[in-house]
């Protein structure tokens, strides 16, 4: 089932930074769609839940060198 999580991330400075974030997000099995912005400092990622974990997306962040907050 496809599900829809926005998590605010920290550490993001430049648009380098947001690609980097955003080709490793959609790299991740499972992951149909990752949309990561500066303004707000965010990753969107639409992914079927039943093959990939809020957890591991939040890994996958970390993986990268940001943070996820709150």
């Amino acid at each position: 089932m496809t599900a829809t999580v926005t998590f605010q991330v920290e550490g993001m400075s430049c648009t380098g930074c947001s690609g980097k974030l955003q080709k490793a997000l959609a790299a991740v099995p499972g992951v149909s769609a990752a949309d990561v912005t500066l303004e707000p400092a965010q990753a969107v990622i639409q992914y079927d839940d039943s093959k990939v974990s809020t957890a591991a997306l939040k890994e996958t962040v970390e993986d990268v060198g940001f943070d996820v907050v709150g």
